[in-house]
């Protein structure tokens, strides 16, 4: 008996520790996360900044540079340029990088002209676009609460684009261009991911940029001084830091732990907009952001639910293990 309950105390002990060792990486991965989405704003205000003295095309053909390069020296630690760069479906690929570049474009084009606040609260409609392409290529079933969410984000986003504002609803369209295509590569990167490399994946968007972008600045590329080719490099190294604590952060903590957190972009951007451009938040993009927040909040609930659902009904199906015979 005393062995028994020796034993049944070790056991609750190592539950325990394993329970506080959970904890303990949920909070590094939840940590890593806000600190890799702080730094993608960060980048796209040195980008904006830019973008006051060089045009469109110079500025993301610089970002593409400062990106890809990080990732080329990735490659010779994963087995070199072959092995890391081969597809078997080049059309994908292809298509991807046409759908890749013009969602490029767009972002690029809306931050030289509107707010960051007002660009990442449209950008959050991210997850309405996803569940609509998801319903029309994936052929996925999709709840009719999800519709509703859907609907009402996007009521939040007419609020936020203010009607009447002539300059800034070129912005606005341009942001939800981009993100409606945002939407449709990660589709694309879903069907690449489980045949091509992770780096090759992020790489060739990259050199389409260089190539297709190189043409335009033959006769436009404005001379730059040594400290705007360091903030360039600045922007590559914030970039390649915020993917990689991303990276680490989904590898500590569950995704549907994560997913909330996307929204801490809100702060920053409202903070970088006051402190660089002396822009403060307007109420009708907070009342705009706080509408897209919730719905995209509600279709998160609701797919934890149904995942939940899943797996319940799942479990009844499969038949209890019989215990083995000695």
């Amino acid at each position: 008996m005393a062995k028994l309950l020796a034993r049944m105390n070790k056991s609750a002990e190592k539950n325990h520790e394993h329970h506080r060792m959970h904890h303990n990486h949920a909070v590094l991965g939840i940590t890593l996360m806000i600190i890799g989405l702080a730094l993608y704003p960060l980048s796209d205000a040195f980008i904006k900044h830019l973008m006051g003295t060089y045009s469109v095309p110079q500025a993301t053909f610089l970002r593409a540079i400062t990106r890809v390069i990080p990732l080329l020296i990735a490659v010779f630690f994963h087995g070199g340029l072959r092995k890391v760069l081969y597809t078997e479906h080049p059309r994908r690929h292809f298509f991807r990088l046409g759908v890749n570049l013009a969602y490029t474009y767009a972002f690029m084009y809306a931050f030289s002209m509107g707010s960051l606040t007002s660009i990442y609260t449209l950008s959050y409609t991210s997850p309405f676009f996803m569940i609509i392409l998801s319903a029309i290529m994936l052929k996925e079933t999709i709840s009719w609460e999800k519709w509703a969410a859907v609907a009402i984000g996007m009521i939040g986003v007419i609020i936020a684009m203010r009607p009447g504002s002539s300059v800034f609803e070129m912005a606005s369209i341009l942001v939800l261009i981009g993100t409606f295509l945002g939407a449709l590569n990660k589709i694309l990167m879903r069907r690449l991911a489980s045949t091509d490399h992770s780096l090759a994946i992020a790489i060739y968007p990259n050199l389409m940029m260089i190539i297709v972008t190189f043409p335009l600045l033959i006769n436009s590329w404005k001379p730059m001084p040594w400290e705007h080719w360091g903030i360039f490099a600045i922007v590559g190294t914030i970039t390649a830091a915020g993917q990689y604590c991303i990276a680490q952060a989904l590898r500590f903590a569950q995704g549907s732990t994560l997913a909330p957190i996307d929204y801490s972009t809100f702060f920053w951007v409202v903070v970088l907009d006051y402190m660089w451009w002396n822009k403060s938040l307007e109420a009708y993009t907070l009342i705009g952001a706080a509408i897209i927040v919730g719905s995209n909040l509600y279709i998160l609930h609701r797919t934890r639910r149904e995942e939940a659902r899943k797996k319940k009904a799942a479990s009844a199906i499969t038949p209890p293990e019989l215990p083995e015979v000695s």
